[in-house]
């Protein structure tokens, strides 16, 4: 049996104010796993224990109670550490460096040799498009340059498991794109990739599992396809729509877009074959019946933000 990259088993953590006398919940009983050579999305409002759980899992915390296990070590063990690559939501480099110096200093630190890391830096540098600016300070550099060296440091020890906390922060969308391209040459390399991140049209782009985690406890875990599932509206596609046919689907609860090529009319699955029988009957040529899929951006809010969540 293949050992999971990352395994929660019923994780809690509790936050005491002790001048204050309280007590605050940041985890409660949080499971879930996340397999080898997964894209691993970790979804959840501000304050839901994301930050807490990523802590946790690179040995900066300790939970109160339950088991973690990294790589199949206890967190913080340093034969994870010495294969995990971390970037973190809030980060700061010494801005007096070059970045060839700060990856170098970096490398040291990961005990890689001298030449080794003569060698990669320049890749690396080239990998996040910070070629030509090896004489730059970094104190010089814009918000997406240092969220760029961020994550060469991240790789720099071609690290098994790499944890991401919004990697794409401050990138324009040629760098999200970037960013994205290079996720998925991580998971084809073999690496697992476990990521925070509040754009979730592009999390749906690149994960094969999503995570979801409310007010410290976990919402729902699972594949996207097991999340999203077929949806339960199908787009039909029509040459032409004669303006009482279209008042009657209307009123049907159908939802009918017109445009230059065509008219496009939205009903529920359930209607699919009433509507269409409908629509050749008043004259119309079907040209396509599209399903369409239900979107991460709509199960997030669904399950976060209207509350009805459960764990």
């Amino acid at each position: 049996m293949t050992t999971p990259a990352i395994e929660f088993r019923e994780v809690t953590k509790v936050y005491s104010r002790r001048f204050r006398g309280q007590e605050i919940a940041a985890l409660t009983n949080v499971s879930f796993e996340v397999a080898p050579a997964d894209v691993c999305a970790f979804l959840g409002p501000n304050g839901a224990g994301k930050t807490t759980s990523i802590s946790i899992l690179m040995g900066f915390l300790f939970a109160d109670s339950g088991d973690i296990r990294v790589l199949g070590y206890p967190p913080g063990d340093v034969r994870a550490k010495q294969a995990i690559g971390f970037l973190p939501e809030n980060f700061a480099f010494y801005k007096y460096m070059t970045a060839p110096k700060l990856l170098a200093f970096h490398a040291k630190l990961a005990g890689l040799p001298a030449t080794e890391a003569a060698t990669l830096i320049p890749t690396l540098l080239a990998k996040v498009k910070l070629n030509g600016y090896e004489g730059l300070k970094i104190g010089k550099f814009s918000r997406g340059m240092v969220q760029r060296l961020g994550i060469a440091q991240a790789l720099l020890s071609n690290p098994q498991l790499v944890v991401l906390d919004e990697p794409t922060s401050g990138l324009d969308p040629a760098g999200r794109k970037d960013v994205r391209d290079m996720i998925l040459a991580l998971k084809a390399e073999g690496k697992t990739v476990f990521l925070s991140s509040h754009i979730l049209s592009e999390v749906e782009q690149i994960c094969d599992r999503v995570i979801i985690v409310d007010k410290g406890r976990l919402v729902r875990a699972g594949t996207l396809n097991e999340l999203l599932g077929p949806g339960d509206h199908v787009e039909i596609a029509v040459d032409q729509l004669p303006d009482q046919p279209g008042v009657s689907l209307a009123e049907k609860g159908a939802r009918i877009d017109r445009t230059a090529h065509g008219v496009r009319i939205t009903v529920e699955v359930a209607r699919k074959r009433e509507t269409v029988e409908f629509l050749w009957a008043s004259g119309s040529d079907v040209i396509s019946i599209v399903p369409i899929k239900n979107s991460l951006e709509d199960l997030f809010l669904k399950l976060v933000g209207s509350g009805e969540g459960h764990a």
